[in-house]
């Protein structure tokens, strides 16, 4: 396909995403990014690379390239790398100089004497290019449908919807739990603590649901007997809503402690890849 007749970026990532899909006649699913790229006139190869990079968008002259860390072990990871760099080029190319090797990679990341400004910018390209990735691999109008269509909730679809997409559980999960219809949250943690979560629109409605990054885990929920090793990988049981949404540690949330004697759903699982727990949340009267 011609480079000229891709004009849509300017609809923005997921759009962008979309229609690229639309041009190429792309309809069977898991995407293959590297196929992708090669239609664009954009070559892939691998290389050893700092720990700290997956890869990068290289433009020399005329000539694209996407430079992929040869480190990466999984094959998921190496996919998104790459449509997150296409995400780059049909978004940004227009402001992608030609430079040296050595050069792009002093540049990809701010440095630490870099303006707010430059920071700011910076954080936005990466973000607008991880969404793209994401539409790219998960289109949501498909996405949304095949998720529906799964009678269990939670992780067990999501296993399956990740095989289906070629795509990483951890990704796969987010995506499903911003898409979800229902009530529910997703948690990664990290030695006892929250480092990261989404959650669905109607997780972020409910009065009583809401979630601390930084917040140490309860002990007594599931996640948290994950500090011992010898224990199984997985855990699913029904605990106080409390143990997840404290209102001890949300002072604008105290008017509505005494409504969180509710229960929730929570299924935890070990990423031993990354030293994570994932936890999927979700209120059971949303699913009986």
């Amino acid at each position: 396909m011609p480079n000229n007749r891709l004009h849509y970026a300017k609809d923005g990532p997921a759009a962008t995403a979309w229609g690229l899909l639309r041009d190429l006649k792309i309809q069977d699913f898991p995407i293959d990014p590297r196929c992708i790229a090669t239609k664009l006139g954009i070559v892939v190869w691998e290389r050893a690379l700092p720990i700290s990079c997956d890869g990068c968008l290289m433009r020399v002259g005329n000539a694209w390239g996407i430079l992929v860390n040869a480190r990466i072990r999984s094959e998921t990871r190496r996919n998104f790398t790459i449509a997150h760099e296409i995400g780059h080029y049909l978004l940004e190319r227009d402001t992608v100089k030609t430079s040296p090797l050595h050069q792009q990679f002093n540049t990809v990341i701010p440095e630490q004497n870099s303006t707010n400004k430059e920071l700011q910018a910076y954080l936005q390209s990466e973000q607008r290019a991880n969404q793209f990735a994401v539409e790219l691999l998960m289109p949501t109008p498909i996405f949304s449908v095949d998720s529906s269509s799964h009678v269990q909730v939670g992780l067990p679809a999501i296993t399956e919807l990740a095989a289906q997409y070629g795509t990483s559980l951890t990704s796969t999960a987010i995506h499903y739990t911003r898409l979800s219809e229902f009530i529910c949250a997703l948690v990664f943690s990290e030695s006892g603590v929250i480092r990261y979560f989404a959650y669905s629109e109607g997780f972020r409605k409910n009065k009583n649901c809401y979630l601390v990054n930084g917040q140490t885990l309860h002990p007594k929920a599931l996640a948290s007997r994950f500090a011992n090793i010898s224990y199984p990988n997985e855990f699913k049981d029904e605990v106080p809503l409390n143990y997840w949404c404290r209102p001890d540690q949300l002072k604008e949330k105290e008017n509505n402690a005494e409504s969180v004697d509710d229960n929730i759903i929570e299924h935890s699982r070990r990423i031993p890849r990354t030293k994570q727990i994932m936890s999927f949340l979700h209120l059971p009267s949303v699913f009986s």
